[in-house]
């Protein structure tokens, strides 16, 4: 039997490739890479024209993070771990572990429902009604709702130029995710999370919300080529 690891995770507003001093608990110059996350806050209490939600917890089950290796680099791989986002917007770190220098050319991160045979304590992701890849728990016109995707989900980026590793080097890798769009309607209106005929335009919305974020960094990679010429 697999077990999970728990590891702390980040959201940002915007993806970004560089190297830093950071505070770190490292004591040698062993190369990292900081994979963080950072939900943007500026619409966790939202009021639409009749209605009024709030977000009060955000959590996925991350089936796999990778990143891919090329010329010459193996992959690095961290799996089966629960994330859940701070929703003041504060940075977490998705991982700290050591990665090996080299270079790597593409992020994933898969966000699925629990395989059978991964010990998980959190029964938001399984119990006996089933299996669940993401929860969130707020309120909607004052009642508590737990909502709870089936989905699986996928963040694949391209990283061109490739992300070179070097020893002693410290570079972050920072994902965006809009959480205040997950249960809008298509007229500007909050969807009710408790209503199951909203379950398939939420999720719809979730899988955009990814979409959003890939083409966030595309665009952002296109700008940096124009700037260049």
């Amino acid at each position: 039997m697999k077990h999970l690891k728990v590891v702390s995770l980040a959201l940002i507003a915007a993806i970004v490739l560089t190297s830093c001093d950071l505070i770190n608990t490292y004591q040698d110059d062993a190369s990292r890479v900081q994979l963080q996350m950072k939900m943007k806050t500026n619409d966790l209490t939202a009021k639409a024209t009749q209605n009024l939600i709030t977000i009060e917890e955000v959590k996925f089950f991350v089936e796999e993070l990778e990143l891919d290796g090329t010329l010459g680099t193996g992959d690095f791989e961290v799996e089966d771990f629960i994330v859940n986002l701070p929703l003041d917007g504060t940075p977490l770190v998705l991982t700290e572990k050591n990665i090996p220098a080299g270079y790597y050319d593409e992020f994933e991160m898969e966000i699925e429902k629990p395989d059978d045979d991964v010990y998980i304590e959190d029964r938001d992701f399984r119990d006996e009604t089933g299996k669940y890849s993401v929860v969130v728990k707020g309120t909607f016109n004052n009642e508590d709702f737990t909502f709870r995707s089936r989905e699986d989900f996928e963040i694949e980026v391209d990283l061109e130029p490739p992300l070179k590793i070097e020893e002693g080097e410290t570079s972050i890798l920072v994902i965006s995710i809009d959480v205040s769009s997950w249960f809008k309607g298509k007229d500007g209106e909050y969807l009710d999370p408790k209503d199951y005929g909203n379950t398939e335009r939420i999720n719809d919305n979730i899988e955009i919300s990814f979409e959003a974020f890939e083409d966030k960094y595309d665009d952002d990679d296109d700008d940096d080529d124009d700037n260049d010429d």
